[in-house]
């Protein structure tokens, strides 16, 4: 008894390192909130061009992070955690100021992608700096704590930007988190890292390039649909399509490929992921459309919608911190699953009760807290579940993986969400923005599919992890044998 309580005990510079961990994670997190509560700001101040445009300030940094994080990934595995961990966040310092200071909306745009590759940086080799640190029974725990840092970073960017903005300008927005960077990279200094393994041979750079165009196009087909017609956007989706096959190709014929396809042949890998993608066009877009649905349709002031999204990072905040330490004593599965289920409820909510007229308590607030309990209980477990059935030198690539997922989802869903509701000024506003959560909807019920049809019995529960799979041959699990799938 006394041997298990010594082998769950977690060393004092385990926290440390979560801690770190975890602040660069909000960071990250926090400049992705903070540009959706500016962005009505930021659109007035470059009001010669179209929101379209204007929306590739968050979009352009979907598709760079999720292009970017598995570059991120195999460079925290190859060159070390913490070395790539404070390059992300010395890359981040000058990003922000980049940002702060853009004098046309393109420059803006360019500075968010320079953001996107910082963030790309240090969010996988956040969690693996740390993770290695904690006994494996409480690698769940961890897990679920550094990613409450996601809702953390989202509570506190409403009310901060808001009264950012109520003084000054968006630009601030970027200018604070110059210096906030700067500090925690010193912190980070004092961080001890694990070993990692030095793997040889040269990524595959030019793989990367076809994953980000070909990603590129299919948001811009969803994007400009409605400015340049069906058959433009078929035409650009279907070029996409193509280059993301060659991508395909290349990475399963690659020695050493900038994203691990192999790693998919594992069930819990690619269920957790296929769920994620289907959560994340709803998960990271909904926050853009939530402010603008509270400015837009409730005409509520920038600081009145700081405040009223409050409350649904807060929720999902509590809900990570509990389902995850409950998630180590009785696994994931059940909980994602209900998790699941009330998002959807939360969006159905949406469909049904918003309306023109403004009922924050009775009609926004429910759903708002509903989607951050559901998301508590799956995202940070789904991610813990892939994390689980790997070895630990493929943490940072699968973590890569899975966020990678994550944010060309969102840009998916944020191109999507942004060509339903059109033209703020149109007359059936209130109508679009049903037909946008009704969009969601559909999202969340396809995750629904895979988590009710998929998800491993007994997943999350401690078990040998999958030993490391290569790019040619399927990956091998350690002893004992796998249990049939259901």
């Amino acid at each position: 008894m006394r041997g298990a309580e010594e082998a769950d005990a977690v060393p004092p510079g385990a926290w440390l390192a979560l801690a770190v961990a975890a602040l660069g994670f909000v960071l990250v997190g926090f400049n992705s909130t903070a540009t959706n509560i500016a962005f009505a700001d930021i659109n007035d101040t470059f009001d010669d061009v179209s929101a379209t445009t204007v929306s590739w300030i968050a979009a352009g940094y979907f598709i760079a992070s999720g292009a970017f994080l598995p570059l991120g990934g195999r460079l925290a595995d190859r060159r070390g955690r913490k070395r790539i961990f404070l390059t992300g966040l010395a890359l981040f310092s000058v990003s922000a100021v980049a940002s702060a200071i853009a004098p046309s909306i393109w420059f803006l745009i360019a500075a968010r992608v320079l953001q996107a590759l910082a963030g790309a940086l240090v969010v996988p080799a956040s969690l693996t700096l740390a993770l290695p640190a904690f006994p494996a029974s409480r690698r769940t725990s961890a897990i679920g704590l550094w990613s409450a840092a996601g809702p953390l970073s989202a509570a506190i960017a409403p009310t901060l930007v808001a009264e950012l903005l109520a003084v000054t300008s968006w630009r601030w927005v970027y200018f604070v988190t110059a210096p906030a960077a700067g500090l925690l990279l010193l912190l980070g200094l004092t961080v001890h890292e694990s070993s990692v393994a030095q793997p040889e041979g040269h990524l595959d750079l030019f793989g990367a390039a076809l994953a980000t165009a070909g990603i590129a196009l299919m948001v811009v087909a969803v994007s400009q649909s409605v400015e340049w017609g069906v058959t433009a956007s078929v035409v650009i989706a279907a070029v996409g399509a193509g280059i993301l096959v060659l991508f395909v190709r290349r990475t399963l014929a690659h020695p050493h490929p900038l994203l691990n396809l192999s790693l998919l042949r594992i069930r819990e890998v690619w269920v957790a992921n296929l769920a994620n993608a289907f959560i994340s066009v709803v998960a990271l877009s909904i926050w853009l459309v939530w402010p603008l649905y509270l400015s837009q349709v409730w005409d509520y002031s920038t600081a009145g919608v700081g405040r009223g999204l409050t409350v649904g990072p807060v929720a999902a905040g509590l809900s990570v911190l509990v389902f995850s330490r409950l998630a180590d004593q009785h696994g994931t599965r059940s909980f994602i699953r209900l998790g699941t289920a009330l998002q959807f409820c939360s969006l159905l909510w949406a469909v049904v009760f918003l309306g023109p007229e403004p009922a924050y308590w009775t009609e926004f607030a429910p759903a708002l807290v509903l989607f951050g309990v559901g998301w508590g209980m799956t995202t940070p477990l789904l991610n813990s579940l892939a994390l689980s059935a790997v070895e630990e030198r493929y943490w940072a690539e699968t973590n890569a993986g899975f966020n990678t997922m994550r944010f060309v989802a969102a840009a998916i869903g944020t191109a999507g969400a942004i060509a339903i509701i059109g033209d703020p000024d149109r007359v059936d506003l209130a109508a679009a923005y049903d037909r946008t959560f009704l969009f969601f909807t559909v999202w969340i019920a396809l995750a629904g599919v895979v988590v009710f049809l998929f998800l491993p019995s007994g997943a999350g529960i401690r078990r040998p992890a999958v030993t490391a799979p290569t790019a040619s041959a399927p990956p091998a699990r350690t002893s004992p044998p796998p249990r049939p799938s259901r």
